[in-house]
């Protein structure tokens, strides 16, 4: 039995570094994270884990903590609707406004990588007006393991099978000695991969013209929710788009998106801007 202040002291580290909240009724999702932690640290019991970090959490301790606490549950084209409104409206909207445009999109929980792969596979299939080199994609995640698997762009037959079809995975993958499949160059190359806190990161200003944030706000307290919505809108160009998760919602945010349904998921979109008459 572990006690509450230990899940207490690591839910407050995890909240602090990242916003991902652990209400003592959830202590209990902690548990697998703390027997790994105490697995790799060696040590008898959740007590002595305790100790370990009250007394000597070191930069990459805390890493560790951070990356087992993060979900990164995904899988390729995990619910269709973003990525067919992305490539069947949003990008083509763009171009019929500039077909020259440099089209700015930032996966900002691209956790493991499926997500922005799953972007470009979309964009070359059903939008084959944006050319590559138009198309600048950033991927950023908060846990350091998930962003060096992203790079790797190695999936085991399992995660490949996991909402990709047969025909992608022999179009986009090589099929590795070991069973499992990579990402061809012509997807990874298009991606730049790092780090990035939403919670504590400093955002760039007016520089996306589409950002993905699914399924990172459900875990947020109603502060913190609004901070980042906050920081997304500001880091959108004026008429930039944000996509979020099936599940997630405007309610209870002072962010002033408007919204609108492509490709019967809804949208929002930052203002455009309007020049002044002379």
């Amino acid at each position: 039995m572990i006690d509450n202040k230990i899940y207490k002291f690591f839910a407050n580290i995890v909240y602090d570094k990242t916003g991902i909240f652990y209400p003592e009724k959830d202590y209990y999702r902690l548990d697998s994270r703390l027997n790994t932690l105490m697995n790799n640290f060696d040590c008898e019991d959740a007590e002595a884990l305790y100790n370990l970090y009250v007394q000597n959490m070191t930069p990459s301790m805390e890493t560790l903590l951070i990356d087992l606490c993060t979900n990164n549950e995904t899988y390729f084209f995990r619910d269709n609707k973003p990525f067919d409104a992305l490539a069947k409206d949003i990008v083509p909207l763009i171009l019929e406004q500039n077909p020259n445009a440099l089209i700015n999109i930032w996966s900002c929980a691209s956790s493991t990588g499926q997500e922005p792969l799953s972007i470009l596979m979309s964009l070359k299939e059903k939008c084959p007006q944006a050319k590559p080199s138009q198309i600048l994609l950033t991927a950023t995640d908060i846990s350091t393991k998930a962003i060096d698997k992203c790079k790797s762009g190695v999936y085991s037959n399992l995660e490949a099978q996991r909402g990709l079809p047969i025909s992608l995975l022999m179009k986009y993958f090589d099929n590795q000695d070991d069973g499992s499949w990579k990402a061809k160059s012509e997807l990874t190359s298009q991606v730049n991969y790092g780090f990035f806190n939403l919670l504590t990161d400093n955002y760039p200003l007016n520089k996306y013209d589409v950002i993905f944030c699914r399924n990172v706000l459900i875990y947020q307290d109603k502060e913190n929710k609004d901070a980042i919505m906050h920081n997304l809108y500001a880091a959108l160009k004026p008429g930039g788009f944000l996509l979020m998760g099936a599940g997630e919602s405007m309610i209870g945010s002072t962010v002033e998106f408007n919204q609108k349904s492509y490709s019967n998921m809804m949208v929002f979109r930052k203002p455009e801007q309007f020049k002044k008459a002379a």
